[in-house]
């Protein structure tokens, strides 16, 4: 906090947490060097000495710097007393001690000019000029100091002219010392009023600067609670939801009655619109505070389109709508792509279409061109059949919170951030995206990427190990499950001893410890917010701990989408990441990457 206090209103200054007052100000003043001081004594009585009067020069050297001395001495104790001494009894005392110090400066050197020639005058009125300057100085922060210094001068010019000189021309030189006081007082005011103005507009760019500052950390305040909150909020979410999926998964491997496969669809795909909604949600959130990042890698073009086609099929056959890839054969097989994101804009534009259409047909299309310079421009279009969208209400289609209006549009819901997403995304992956719509006939969502070609020999094989098959026939593994929630453990178990690995579970990280040090494992399987030990203490207890299983792989199942994503996970030392609710076919993608990138544990259980 700035915080200002003075006796005289244009003496404030403002400095950090301190109050300052006219008094100290004058204080300040007052505390020229003593060495100065000496030497405008010295000069002083230099000058008395060269015009002859070498008795004068003595005392005004001895008498004055004895003064200057003494008074040094008392303003520094009055300024240690800081805020403690009374401003006004203060300034009293000063306006005492600067009289009886210009008393000692001139009363020497007015016997002189009394008994001297035009010279010893012109001495006089010299030392007066000087002295007068030191006391606008003054004036300027306290009118009794300056009154008080310049009175004996005032005095000493009286005494002068009524001694020496005929009334006439006292009478004359009066007048020009009132006119030199007024002048000298003009200046003294105007120097005030500066500092006035100085001071109201150093006080007003404090204080914004505070309001800006007060407001920045507010909003940075805002920001970690808000990043805080939406990390416990996808946590609590997707927790749940991670056992709701995951039995109904389960359920529908298993099934065979053809309605119930058909209500735990429905249940399936009403989960992943619900999950769809929390990510819009997050990556909204992300954007605002900047932290969302385009990450690409070589990616297979033709199979994200399929996958993403095929992830949709279900629900066009449902509504009864033809759903189709357009992609010629010359397009590029590999690119290099954020496929999370770009999957993230199929998603929704492809979700958009099958949503809003009832009959007809949606089609994904896909070009590509060469741009000359080694780049290929990718051209992606998902056009429907639906009932369009009025021209009016394209503009702000892709805004936040903005949904198209109309019979097909109140017949949906939404949140109305699918669209902004996507504008978004695209945005930050260096691309544009747009639509063309008429009512009655449809709409084509169009999205361009320029993107740089992947390498022959990037990423090879990638694809190939996180294919379905060879996930499916992997060798059986000893897998640890650490989860605090029952009802996650038991997916997990049921989903991998179904594929023939050998699961045991731990209701926490001390759990963990104990299976660890009674067995070996090829793989832990780890949630992270858990009570007591988080998946991240546990890991460093793992590491830390020699035996068969400080190299053991471990994969970080995590609910918090929000904290940083894969990468944070791999810094932190987890050899893989999924993501929950749980999606078997990442999950197993993460396992083969895990168990490839460790040694072979059974070779080194056997050792």
């Amino acid at each position: 906090m700035w915080r200002a206090k003075a006796g005289y209103p244009a003496a404030a200054i403002l400095v950090p947490n301190v109050d300052v007052t006219s008094l100290q100000l004058c204080l300040a003043a007052f505390r020229m060097p003593l060495p100065a001081h000496v030497l405008f004594n010295a000069l002083a009585a230099l000058g008395a000495l060269l015009l002859g009067h070498p008795w004068v020069a003595a005392v005004l050297l001895v008498a004055a710097t004895a003064f200057d001395t003494a008074q040094q001495h008392l303003v520094k104790r009055w300024l240690a007393a800081g805020p403690e001494l009374d401003e006004h009894k203060g300034l009293r005392r000063l306006a005492a001690l600067s009289a009886v110090r210009m008393t000692v400066y001139t009363l020497p050197t007015w016997f002189m000019a009394f008994t001297g020639g035009l010279a010893e005058l012109a001495f006089y009125g010299l030392q007066l000029a000087t002295l007068m300057a030191v006391a606008v100085g003054l004036s300027s922060l306290s009118r009794l100091v300056f009154w008080a210094s310049v009175s004996p001068m005032a005095a000493g010019i009286l005494g002068i002219c009524a001694l020496r000189f005929d009334p006439l021309t006292t009478a004359g030189l009066l007048l020009n010392a009132v006119v030199l006081f007024v002048i000298l007082r003009s200046i003294s005011v105007h120097a005030s009023s500066t500092i006035a103005r100085w001071h109201d507009a150093y006080v007003a760019s404090v204080a914004d600067r505070a309001a800006a500052d007060a407001a920045r950390e507010a909003a940075h305040d805002a920001g970690l609670a808000r990043a805080s909150f939406l990390a416990t909020m996808s946590h609590e979410i997707r927790t749940p939801m991670n056992g709701v999926m995951g039995m109904a998964r389960l359920l529908r491997r298993d099934e065979r009655a053809p309605l119930q496969i058909e209500r735990l669809d429905a249940l399936i795909d009403s989960g992943e619109y619900l999950l769809q909604i929390l990510n819009d949600v997050l990556d909204a959130s992300k954007i605002d505070a900047g932290k969302l990042e385009i990450v690409t890698a070589p990616e297979d073009l033709r199979a994200l389109l399929d996958r993403a086609v095929l992830f949709w099929t279900p629900r066009a056959d449902e509504r009864g709508v033809a759903l189709s890839l357009a992609a010629p054969d010359a397009l590029p097989d590999r690119l290099m792509i954020d496929a999370l994101r770009l999957r993230q804009v199929l998603f929704n534009l492809m979700g958009n279409a099958l949503k809003f259409t009832e009959a007809g047909s949606v089609t994904v299309e896909a070009r590509a061109g060469d741009l000359g310079d080694g780049r290929v421009r990718l051209n992606l279009t998902v056009r429907d059949t639906g009932p369009g969208i009025p021209a009016d209400h394209l503009p702000t289609l892709f805004d936040r919170f903005s949904q198209a209006q109309g019979p097909a549009a109140r017949r949906t819901d939404g949140t109305g951030l699918g669209l902004a997403i996507v504008r978004e995304l695209v945005e930050l992956m260096g691309g544009r995206v747009w639509v063309e719509s008429e009512v009655g006939a449809g709409s084509a969502f169009h999205v361009e990427l320029d993107l740089d070609p992947a390498a022959a020999t990037d990423g090879a094989g990638e694809d190939d190990a996180g294919t379905a098959p060879q996930t499916l026939t992997m060798t059986p593994l000893r897998v640890l499950a650490v989860d605090d929630n029952a009802i996650n453990l038991m997916v997990l178990e049921q989903l991998l001893s179904s594929l023939g690995h050998a699961v045991s579970k731990a209701p926490g990280g001390e759990a963990a410890l104990d299976a660890l040090a009674d067995e070996s494992f090829d793989l832990v399987l780890t949630d992270i917010q858990m009570p007591a030990m988080n998946g991240s203490q546990l890991l460093a207890h793992i590491r830390a701990t020699q035996g068969p299983n400080r190299s053991v792989p471990v994969i970080a199942l995590t609910a918090d989408v929000v904290s940083g994503g894969r990468q944070r996970y791999l810094d932190e030392g987890f050899t893989e990441h999924a993501s929950k609710p749980i999606q078997l076919q990442e999950l197993l993608d993460a396992i083969v990457r895990a168990t490839a990138a460790t040694p072979d544990r059974t070779s080194e259980r056997a050792a």
